[in-house]
């Protein structure tokens, strides 16, 4: 059994800037407190809103356009160079050690879940949109930073609004797989990336998202299940009620993600650091001492924001409550962690068998052997680069289950393997290790 710790796993969605203006707030508001606001969108009536100065909001309501309207959550960062103006800043050695663990060891780590912005007809939030623009541009900073051994870049993906409007919320994977693998292909041709850790976009996840993921990403960092939750209405974005309140990683039903079942990934909970709901508060930190302490094993602790905000705000008024409850348990070390590392940990995954995969093409047959370990999901994930520049995902051929695949190049069923520039192949196994496989013809 591993000691009692307390891994604090900082998530961030990370999404590149985020543009709002006045009129954009006021639609939000409308949105969020479904009621028609009859003054013009303005800073002045905003105060008015906020202070409560009006006939038609009930007192619950103006209480929630407080929090909603908290200048922080306000303060966007709509450039990529306010951004980097934070991320040279939070991503310094220097920074780093403000926010050691107990023994002074450590540091600031960041899990950095990476988003593209494609397939959008209009972006009237001014997303950088594009394959891999947002990827790319954290991993020149974290090469700038001498970062890339410390920080880590995992998985974050909206699904496709109906109106495909790059601001507005959809839950659906089934309205855009042919645009999340195009999104996969490009990270595991192009820039040798697979993901291991998912972080759903809007918080939320649906049967066909769950499914999605138990194929292909072992760890999920996505349960926000709160007391007295306000939020989830009729069951929507976000809606964690009836899984673990208690900091507890569990395997997901198949057909309810909240409940325990016998699904293969596991699931996180991640509360939010300064935002208009479900929160990381004191008693939500002494849960997880708490736990180490009873369980006496480690915890994972998750807490999570956006690139969008300042997250040095966010992050220290976050410490002033960690160190005072750490403090009533100084017999417990913490500090914070890759979330990989710290599910590995937590679950004491360990294997002298990771996944590794063995390739080799005749005529037109490509066979896949695992020759050590066994694939998280069904099959290794195929992605393949056609001369043309195309990118397609398929599904492979089953020999012996988990043991050997293939995959038939024709132009009756797949194509012509004179077509193909290049052959990707990705698999995770439940231990959180990785292996990538590049063919290039």
């Amino acid at each position: 059994m591993n000691k009692p710790f307390v891994y604090i796993c900082l998530s961030i969605d990370t999404e590149g800037p985020l543009y709002e203006d006045i009129v954009a707030t006021f639609q939000r508001l409308e949105s969020i407190l479904e009621v028609k606001i009859p003054l013009k969108p303005s800073k002045a009536n905003l105060e008015k809103l906020r202070a409560g100065e009006v006939d038609f909001l009930t007192p619950e309501q103006v209480e929630k356009v407080r929090i909603i309207t908290d200048p922080h959550l306000l303060q966007y960062k709509s450039t990529w160079s306010e951004i980097d103006d934070m991320l040279y800043r939070i991503m310094s050695k220097e920074y780093r050690a403000k926010y050691v663990g107990r023994n002074g060891e450590g540091g600031l780590v960041f899990n950095w879940h990476v988003m593209d912005h494609v397939g959008y007809d209009t972006n009237p939030r001014h997303r950088d949109i594009g394959y891999l623009n947002v990827f790319d541009h954290y991993q020149r900073i974290m090469d700038e930073t001498d970062s890339t051994d410390i920080d880590d870049i995992q998985w974050h993906v909206h699904a496709m609004h109906f109106k495909k409007q790059a601001n507005l919320t959809a839950y659906c994977y089934e309205n855009c797989y042919d645009l999340i693998h195009q999104m996969l292909c490009r990270r595991i041709i192009d820039r040798n990336f697979f993901p291991l850790v998912n972080r759903p976009g809007f918080h939320t996840e649906r049967p066909d998202i769950n499914w999605f993921l138990e194929q292909w990403m072992p760890f999920d960092v996505a349960n926000q299940s709160v007391d007295n939750d306000d939020y989830t209405g009729n069951g929507v974005a976000g809606d964690w009620r009836g899984a673990p309140k208690d900091w507890t990683i569990y395997h997901p039903d198949i057909y309810d993600w909240r409940k325990e079942g016998q699904c293969n990934r596991y699931i996180a909970r991640v509360l939010n650091l300064k935002t208009r709901f479900r929160n990381i508060t004191e008693f939500e930190i002494e849960k997880a001492f708490k736990k180490a302490v009873a369980d006496n094993a480690p915890v994972y602790m998750g807490v999570d924001t956006h690139d969008w905000r300042e997250i040095s705000i966010e992050l220290e008024e976050f410490w002033e409550k960690f160190v005072k409850v750490a403090a009533k348990y100084p017999e417990i070390d913490y500090g914070f962690s890759k979330t990989t590392d710290a599910f590995k940990d937590v679950l004491n995954l360990k294997t002298d068998n990771p996944i590794k995969l063995d390739t080799k093409i005749e005529g037109n047959l490509l066979t896949i052997d695992v020759v050590s370990g066994e694939p998280f999901g069904s099959q290794p994930y195929l992605a393949i680069k056609l001369k043309s520049g195309q990118y397609m995902h398929d599904n492979l051929d089953f020999g012996e289950f988990r043991k050997r695949y293939y995959y038939t190049f024709n132009d009756s069923c797949t194509m012509d393997l004179k077509e193909v520039d290049t052959i990707s192949l990705a698999c995770n196994d439940k231990y959180g290790n990785q292996d990538i496989v590049r063919i290039k013809l």
